[in-house]
């Protein structure tokens, strides 16, 4: 049984929680340097100018620690009316250490809760009156599903475009930090595995052959 929910369960948070793709980083530099380095950055100053495009619109961000690494959400300017937009995702982001000096930083964005719950009151509140309204209840009920699609669809989209910018803020700010060499492991001569293969080979041709 579990190994039914499981793939559904997964299908589900893919679909309807997370709202970005993992994004995994690699940082020639302790977890503690890069997670002091995007606390710098997201603060504004004339120190980075060349993270000046990152703070366009007025967007701000605002980072907290959380387990092994951090979380992070955006806000920026509303050009129709006074005041910031709301946060409709939060980014989060773990910083494990690997051998030789090399951080991995894993991104996954999902809905911020207070966003997700949105999607559901103006669509709610205006399917009380289309089904306990005039209109024949299929037209009612065909009309609420729409509302209730159409408020998914741009909620999802701005939470979409705002994790965006968030993931693109972490891999500009963290360039500023030494890039990550990975050891590769050097290549063989003799090729181990076709040497074993051949003398097994040549051993059983020779025991069938007596």
């Amino acid at each position: 049984m579990r190994r039914l929910i499981r793939p559904i369960r997964q299908a589900v948070l893919n679909r309807g929680w997370y709202v970005h793709p993992e994004r995994v980083l690699l940082i020639g530099a302790t977890p503690s340097a890069c997670l002091q380095t995007l606390s710098q950055a997201a603060r504004p100053s004339t120190q980075r100018l060349h993270l000046r495009n990152l703070f366009s619109d007025g967007r701000r961000y605002h980072l907290k620690p959380w387990k092994d690494g951090f979380l992070m959400s955006s806000t920026s300017r509303v050009p129709w009316r006074r005041g910031r937009g709301r946060v409709a995702a939060v980014l989060m982001g773990t910083c494990s250490e690997i051998d030789g000096g090399v951080t991995r930083v894993s991104l996954r964005a999902r809905l911020a809760l207070p966003f997700l719950l949105d999607v559901f009151v103006l669509p709610g509140w205006m399917s009380l009156l289309l089904l306990f309204g005039p209109l024949p209840l299929p037209v009612g009920a065909g009309a609420s599903l729409l509302l209730l699609a159409l408020s998914w669809a741009w909620h999802w989209y701005a939470a979409v475009m705002q994790a965006t910018e968030m993931i693109y803020f972490v891999q500009v700010a963290l360039d500023d930090l030494p890039a990550a060499v990975i050891p590769v492991m050097a290549s063989q001569t003799a090729n181990t595995v076709y040497a074993d293969f051949h003398e097994q080979w040549q051993k059983f041709y020779d025991e069938h052959r007596q």
